[in-house]
């Protein structure tokens, strides 16, 4: 059945919501829309062009998480008219399953997970939650409110280069298995009590005036 036999009739009027698969995600209007393609219709036949519905969207503004190409989508249809599909939400199954699956029953995980692995997890366990940020790579922003430990922890891939604020001792710790530079026009070091410098090698302190005490 071809596009052309559908009318704006109401007897034609597809009710409820439909599945599809996205066919294009790259809208030549700019406006973030997706082809889709439904698996009563014939393998390459593609839909209009159908609004996304989002969090929030406005004038460049809004929560952007476009469809990609090949997953599941769930339409709905305006007035029931085919001629104006909008997706409504996006479908894990059996084949795509989702990054996380609450296998403890706590729920106690929120997650967005991007294509190549960059992810976001929230984690809501009320003695050990925590906030994380991580790249494909392997760099990561910890925000740990367990108790007992809470801390906040930059490190790279490597995890040889970190810098930890640990909330429950009050210490600022960075840590590089390379060299730490610190650089600026003024630089004051001040200890209310003592300081300590030291060196495994030669200590140098070079200035065009060098004052002790």
């Amino acid at each position: 059945m071809s596009y052309s036999e559908f009318t704006d009739d109401v007897d034609d009027a597809i009710r409820g919501v439909a599945t599809a698969i996205v066919t294009d995600n790259e809208d030549p209007e700019g406006m973030a829309r997706v082809k889709v393609r439904y698996p009563w219709r014939n393998e390459d036949e593609q839909s209009y062009w159908a609004r996304v519905a989002r969090t929030m969207a406005g004038g460049d503004r809004g929560t952007y998480f476009h469809p990609e190409v090949d997953d599941e989508v769930l339409v709905a249809f305006e007035q029931g008219n085919i001629h104006y599909p909008y997706v409504i939400g996006a479908l894990w199954s059996s084949a795509e399953r989702p990054p996380e699956d609450n296998a403890d029953g706590n729920n106690d995980v929120r997650m967005i997970r991007s294509r190549s692995g960059h992810q976001i997890t929230l984690n809501d366990n009320g003695t050990a939650g925590k906030v994380e940020i991580t790249t494909n790579a392997g760099h990561s922003i910890l925000l740990d409110d367990a108790s007992g430990s809470e801390k906040i922890v930059v490190a790279d891939k490597s995890g040889q280069n970190t810098v930890e604020l640990d909330s429950t001792s009050g210490a600022i710790n960075v840590s590089s298995g390379a060299t730490v530079s610190v650089e600026s026009k003024l630089i004051d070091i001040k200890g209310q009590g003592n300081v300590t410098v030291e060196a495994g090698g030669i200590l140098t302190l070079k200035g065009s005036l060098v004052k002790i005490n």
